[in-house]
């Protein structure tokens, strides 16, 4: 008798539960590399933002510093030429060296993780870097959360094939490094590790979320370490006035949905127009660049500040303090930052789309804002909290990311009583956007390649079925004694391709049609020496996704449910693939 018989117990079902305890040791080495990958990602963050800050004090005010200043330009009206230069040296860039760093960038991270079990090339992380800061330091209208989540994650990547890590590892490695460059750009380490885990990596579990958690905590301790501890945005106290509020804030989400559909459909179609131009690049860099600033010298003019240059800095403060109470000024400031940032994108600049996202969701909320203000004086919250409830919409709206955008914007905001507002915002946004256009602004970069990203992230349905839930009582089994015709006559009455073969109480493996067609027995021979001896046994309490483990591992089709030493119960891999989609469908 076999040792897992007298056990009642499968020796491959042990031999995988061993498998399984040993994850717990690799998270932990895993998580160990992640301190360095957090290192790695807390100083890219540091250091993009000193590379931007370089860039903007040598263009816009002619020195050599990397001391974060604002103010006019000395240049006056020529200023409409400074992101010329950077969106014109970011595309040279991006075109000799690494394609794939022009644009927002995220969109590159996911189709490495998708597709290429996480490789992305160092030179990617260096290229974007460089590129990405020439573009938002010459006033291109586009954000940092492009550039530094390829620098995190090209180098979780690196790190992976160095040590040779499995691709479910180094996807992970790429995940933290995601995670660590988010917290620690925009000092959020919580929304860091959102983000890695609604945009990023395929799975929740322990395993992903562990060292995830490490590298963001590290990465956000170093840049808090060099840059200060503060958050993001410094706003008034808010405090809900009316339970009325939610309806308008509920109006708000419908906005931002609607808004965030339009955004995507407008990168994208400025993007085409310009790919479709028939010029060289250096040409479109001039064309996009020219607008760009001008948009930037239109905004000096009207409204005092170069609001659209950037990730707009100074129009986020002026907002989230209540110094913008102009509906006309807000209004004109969505369609300018839309204008600013595509075109900045689509002549060829490197940066991402958060930020101008942040940008728009805190105008439209101001705008918003004021309205309620009008209509509700003394009953309803000031405008920067119709701001912030507008800038996580609009994130929300645009990647996706629903949870992710909750939670940054509460740390970035430190405001716990903005939450509820927040929440209904985000949602509402979410599934307006879904209702009206499938797409968020990560994916459709890859759609349009013909590269489908999955993010339909429930817990997988094998693990909340038992291999006794879905077994079949009634075995067709067949014995060592059989004959080749009794077995084959079997088969045929039940249309049955593979049989157990069990004596007694003892499974002792299958044999199947294809084996007995291949070595043409004689009829009355007995299967004893003919079928294939292996362990198909598995415990009935087993969920099924080791249950397809173990079948993978057996290299069958079909198993036995074991009650200790008792057959209780036969299950097909066919029989485990339908229970589980209805099980999908029903949750």
């Amino acid at each position: 008798m076999y040792e897992h018989e007298k056990k009642g117990d499968s020796q491959t079902y042990s031999r995988i539960l061993h498998e399984g305890s040993k994850q717990v040791w690799r998270t932990i080495y895993l998580s160990f590399l992640c301190v360095l990958v957090g290192v790695v990602a807390g100083l890219g963050a540091v250091g993009l933002r000193y590379l931007i800050d370089f860039f903007h004090n040598l263009l816009f005010l002619g020195t050599l510093s990397f001391k974060h200043t604002r103010g006019l330009s000395p240049w006056g009206k020529l200023v409409i030429f400074i992101p010329v230069v950077g969106i014109a040296l970011a595309n040279f860039m991006t075109e000799k060296w690494a394609p794939e760093a022009k644009g927002h960038g995220v969109p590159e991270v996911m189709l490495a993780v998708a597709k290429n079990e996480g490789r992305i090339r160092p030179v990617v992380a260096i290229i974007k870097t460089v590129a990405s800061a020439l573009t938002i330091g010459s006033g291109g209208s586009v954000g940092k959360e492009g550039p530094i989540v390829q620098i995190g994650s090209s180098f979780g990547s690196t790190l992976g094939q160095v040590f040779n890590l499995t691709p479910r590892e180094t996807i992970i490695l790429v995940g933290a490094g995601a995670a660590g460059g988010i917290g620690a750009t925009f000092n959020v380490p919580i929304g860091g590790v959102m983000f890695a885990l609604e945009l990023i990596v395929p799975e929740y579990s322990i395993m992903t979320i562990m060292p995830m958690v490490v590298s963001s905590i590290v990465a956000t301790y170093i840049s808090t370490m060099i840059l200060g501890v503060h958050p993001a945005f410094v706003i008034p106290q808010y405090m809900m006035i009316s339970s009325y509020e939610l309806l308008l804030y509920a109006l708000l989400g419908i906005a931002a949905g609607l808004l965030s559909v339009a955004f995507i459909h407008s990168v994208y179609f400025v993007e085409d127009f310009f790919d479709n131009l028939k010029i060289p690049s250096i040409f479109k860099a001039l064309i996009g660049g020219v607008i760009v600033g001008s948009i930037g010298l239109l905004s000096l003019n009207v409204f005092g500040s170069y609001y659209v240059f950037g990730a707009g800095d100074d129009f986020m403060d002026a907002i989230l303090t209540n110094k913008l109470q102009s509906l006309l000024v807000l209004l004109s400031l969505v369609v300018l930052k839309i204008i600013a940032n595509t075109v900045s994108l689509g002549a060829g600049g490197s940066g991402g789309i958060f930020a101008p996202s942040l940008f728009l969701g805190a105008a439209l909320g101001g705008a918003l804002g004021v309205v309620a203000n009008w209509l509700f004086p003394g009953s309803t919250g000031s405008v920067a909290a119709y701001a912030i409830v507008g800038m996580g919409a609009m994130v929300s709206g645009v990647t996706g990311g629903v949870l992710t955008s909750i939670i940054m914007i509460f740390e970035m905001t430190r405001n716990y009583e903005i939450m509820l507002p927040l929440m209904l915002g985000a949602v509402i946004s979410h599934f307006v956007a879904k209702l009206l256009y499938k797409e968020t602004m990560y994916t459709k970069k890859l759609t349009r390649r013909g590269i489908n990203i999955q993010f339909d992230k429930r817990i997988s349905t094998f693990k909340m079925i038992t291999v006794g839930e879905v077994m079949q009582k009634d075995i067709i089994a067949c014995s060592p004694k059989s004959s080749v015709r009794e077995t084959l006559d079997l088969m045929h009455k039940h249309n049955l391709g593979v049989l157990p073969v069990i004596d007694g109480k003892r499974v002792q493996g299958t044999i199947s049609y294809k084996e007995l067609y291949n070595t043409k027995p004689e009829q009355d021979e007995l299967i004893g020496s003919l079928f294939t001896k292996k362990d198909i046994t598995i415990p009935f309490t087993s969920d099924l996704y080791d249950a397809l483990v173990v079948v993978q591992a057996i290299k069958g089709d079909i198993l036995i449910a074991m009650d200790k030493e008792e057959i209780v119960g036969l299950v097909t891999v066919k029989r485990m693939l339908y229970s589980s989609m209805d099980k999908h469908k029903s949750i």
